[in-house]
C-alpha cells in the first residue's frame, strides 16, 4: 500500500531527525511570534517629522531617553535632572539595565547598518528581546518535564513555547516600539528557573555549584 509506505518512511524520518524536526517546529512559533509583533513597525513613523517615534506609553521614552545619552556619551549619566525637579534623580537606583541594553542592541546594529537611529533600535528591541524569552522559556520548559522521553519533553515544551507567545496579556508589553521591561526581563527570569533546575538535579557536585552561580 502506497500510502501506509509513506507514513512508515515519515514515522522513520521523524525518529531519525526528530530534533531537527522539533527545532523547525521551534523556529516557526519565533517567526509566527515575530511577525505579530512587528505588525505595527509601519505604523510608528511621526507624519509631522518623518521620523520614527515609539508607541503610545511612557516608561520606554524614559529608556530611550537614557540609551540615547549612554551611545551618545559612553555611559549613563550619575544625576539624571530632568526628574525629581529640581534635585535630580540618582540613576544608581533602578532601571538603568534596560537602557543600557538598547544602547547595546543598537551599536550591535549600527555595525551591519540594520539601523536609522536610537529610536528604530529601541523599536525593535522588545521583538528581539521576547524572541530570546520563548527561546529561554522552551529550554526551561522542556528542562522541566526531564523525567520523560524526549518526544514528550519538546513536546510539552513546544505547546507551552506557543502558548506563551501568542498570550494576549504579553503582547502589548513586548510588541515593537514598546521597549519594556517584560521583554527582556522574562528571559533572564526563565534562564534563572532553568538554571535552578539544573542545579538542583544535577550529582555532580561541582556543576551543581556552577549552575547554581549561574
Amino acid at each position: 500500500n502506497p500510502i501506509e509506505e509513506r507514513k512508515k518512511r515519515l514515522i522513520r524520518f521523524i525518529n531519525n531527525k526528530k530534533n531537527y524536526v522539533f527545532y523547525l517546529i521551534l523556529a516557526i512559533i519565533l517567526s509566527v511570534s515575530a511577525y505579530i509583533r512587528t505588525r505595527p513597525i509601519s505604523k510608528l513613523k511621526d507624519i509631522t517629522t518623518g521620523t520614527w517615534t515609539l508607541g503610545p506609553d511612557l516608561d520606554p521614552f524614559l529608556f530611550l531617553r537614557w540609551a540615547e545619552y549612554i551611545v551618545e556619551n559612553g555611559k549613563l549619566m550619575v544625576i539624571d535632572t530632568m526628574r525629581n525637579v529640581p534635585l535630580g534623580f540618582n540613576t544608581s537606583g533602578e532601571m538603568k539595565l534596560l537602557a543600557y541594553l538598547i544602547a547595546w542592541f543598537h551599536n550591535f546594529l549600527s555595525v551591519f547598518g540594520w539601523t536609522e537611529s536610537v529610536t528604530y533600535s529601541a523599536i525593535l528591541f522588545p521583538v528581539v528581546a521576547f524572541t530570546l524569552s520563548a527561546i529561554a522559556f522552551f529550554i526551561f520548559s522542556r528542562k522541566v518535564f526531564s523525567e520523560e522521553s524526549k518526544i514528550v519533553q519538546n513536546l510539552i515544551a513546544l505547546i507551552s513555547t506557543g502558548l506563551f507567545v501568542l498570550m494576549p496579556s504579553l503582547l502589548p508589553r513586548t510588541v515593537a516600539g514598546i521597549p519594556e521591561k517584560e521583554s527582556i526581563a522574562f528571559f533572564f527570569m526563565f534562564l534563572i528557573f532553568f538554571f535552578f533546575i539544573c542545579s538542583y538535579t544535577e550529582n555532580n557536585s561541582k556543576k551543581s555549584y556552577l549552575y547554581a552561580l549561574l
